[in-house]
């Protein structure tokens, strides 16, 4: 009976262990078609936040996520409270509806592979819209990108192009 409780110990003990997020993210995108069918018509939500290392030594699991970060600071609080604010509507094949911290913006979307200067390959969604900004007489036109990390049937894991204590933020979403 002795052995019995050890071992269910142990089992949950490294199970416990085991269970983490990165096993749950959804595949690296195969192609733009691939990405641009899954996500057409879809309403997706924020789940989830993660800071992206660059370190080497942090290859293997290289995120970060918010609810394992122990900054209890306002501002941190407050950041991850905005930031899961994120939804994202693709509403066709060109039009995308965003709510975040600041509202929400009606624009474009398209799936590209060709990176910009200040990027690593992958697959890109590129979000448009046209915002008036504090102090402007007219619209400008603002290009968000982020890079797809990975997509399945239920969540869409991206890149932002937010940078928090020097690293990028990544989102996770759940299709509604």
């Amino acid at each position: 009976m002795r052995s019995f409780i050890v071992i269910t110990i142990a089992i949950f003990f490294f199970s416990a262990c085991g269970n983490n997020k990165t096993d749950l993210l959804p595949p690296a995108p195969t192609n733009v078609d691939a990405v641009a069918k899954t996500i057409t018509g879809k309403k997706y939500k924020a789940a989830g936040l993660a800071l992206i290392s660059t370190l080497i030594s942090d290859k293997n699991n290289p995120y970060q996520w918010f609810d394992e970060i122990n900054d209890t600071t306002l501002f941190f609080k407050n950041l991850e409270k905005q930031k899961l604010q994120f939804a994202i509507h693709f509403i066709n094949d060109s039009s995308v509806k965003v709510t975040d911290e600041s509202g929400t913006n009606t624009g474009t979307w398209k799936i590209e592979t060709q990176p910009r200067s200040d990027e690593t390959p992958g697959i890109f969604s590129r979000l448009t819209f046209e915002k008036e900004k504090p102090g402007q007489i007219n619209k400008s036109t603002w290009t968000y990108s982020y890079k797809v990390l990975g997509i399945d049937k239920k969540q869409l894991f991206l890149t932002t192009p937010n940078l928090i204590k020097g690293k990028t933020l990544a989102i996770l979403l759940k299709a509604e």
